[in-house]
């Protein structure tokens, strides 16, 4: 082989270089592509799920509600923090619905849960502030229901109104 012919397939040679980018260039387009086609129409967090989490959710909160008027507030600390870890999830069920107003009010109530997490950890703790604080994230939780929510007047059992499960 010629003198000319070797220098073109050294390492650092201006032809490998760019074979190099071009390899580089052509990984990061599939990849790109991969990554956009994973994440359309895969479904997270189903109409199924988000109704095992608020079924959770209901009972951990009668619980924290149980346990304060006890005055047990390492048990109504426990539940709470039960309670705020899987309402925290709902977050996506609201998202892919695009649903600014109820993801506004489940912000709410997460911040009115760390603060009762807050007061629940205080020596001694205030159990009117934590009242208030019970009752405020309850007024969110109906504040959900109304827009979202309906109630069956003889089972009280809740459903998604008309439309919500299909918007996506």
């Amino acid at each position: 082989m010629s003198e000319r012919g070797q220098k073109g397939l050294q390492p650092g040679s201006l032809r490998i270089d760019l074979a190099l980018a071009g390899v580089v260039c052509v990984a990061t387009v599939v990849l790109l592509i991969t990554a956009a086609s994973a994440q359309t129409n895969y479904l997270i967090f189903s109409p199924e799920n988000f109704v095992d989490t608020m079924k959770t959710v209901g009972v951990n909160v009668s619980a924290v509600n149980a346990a304060l008027a006890k005055q047990d507030f390492p048990t109504a600390k426990a539940q709470l923090i039960r309670s705020r870890e899987r309402l925290a999830l709902t977050i996506t069920f609201w998202r892919d619905r695009k649903k600014d107003d109820a993801i506004t009010i489940l912000r709410d109530a997460l911040r009115q849960m760390d603060d009762l997490d807050t007061l629940l950890s205080a020596s001694p703790v205030d159990s009117g502030a934590a009242s208030s604080l019970v009752k405020q994230i309850g007024a969110n939780c109906q504040a959900c229901h109304a827009a979202y929510r309906e109630q069956d007047q003889s089972t009280h059992a809740y459903r998604f109104k008309p439309g919500l499960v299909q918007q996506r």
